[in-house]
């Protein structure tokens, strides 16, 4: 704190010093000077707090349409998603301006997380979780997209090989889990065990 004075006032020193005899040398002038630098500081605070309104409204209003909770289950099912239960909570923590996260309380096996993406105008992704207690360590998720109306599906595993060989014979440390880009069979039959 001293240190953060001592360098306030090396700076405003010397500045308090060349106002003071500027204002010597000139007083008319000086006078002219601080009413121009009035006004450039009022218009600066002007464009400061209109800049800062259009970011709260910003943030407030866009996305445009948040509106894909419990009440939009009826689209889900006409799509294909799974529907978010009564149940399910939204994660203040995480959940942003553009990402929403739905959490099933505990326990969390089978399907357990949504996360809802949006764009500026709406809803972009849509991504279900599934955590299966059979197979530890496994983890399965569906992506879908609203843009193009498609479903991509994903499994995320430990990796049995986490050692490898490599084509000059060296060892080579693998991630200890693997995400595999699956088919819908593969995840149906997943997701049902």
């Amino acid at each position: 704190m001293i240190y953060g004075i001592l360098i306030a006032l090396i700076i405003i020193v010397p500045i308090a010093i060349a106002y003071y005899y500027d204002y010597k040398s000139d007083p008319k002038e000086f006078d002219f000077s601080i009413k121009t630098i009035g006004k450039g500081i009022l218009k600066g605070l002007i464009y400061l707090v209109l800049l800062a309104g259009a970011n709260a409204i910003y943030k407030s209003v866009v996305p445009i349409n948040k509106n894909h909770g419990i009440e939009f289950n009826s689209e889900r099912e006409k799509l294909g998603l799974p529907k978010l239960e009564k149940n399910w909570t939204i994660s203040d923590w995480e959940s942003e301006q553009f990402v929403t996260y739905w959490w099933k309380p505990e326990p969390r096996n089978g399907h357990f997380k949504k996360i809802l993406e949006y764009g500026i105008l709406g809803l972009k992704t849509e991504t279900d979780y599934y955590h299966n207690e059979k197979q530890k360590g496994t983890f399965a998720w569906s992506k879908y997209d609203f843009g193009n109306n498609t479903f991509e599906y994903f499994l995320k595993k430990p990796n049995d090989q986490t050692i490898s060989v490599t084509k000059n014979g060296n060892f080579k440390l693998e991630k200890p889990t693997e995400i595999l880009n699956i088919n819908k069979s593969e995840f149906e039959k997943y997701i049902s065990e």
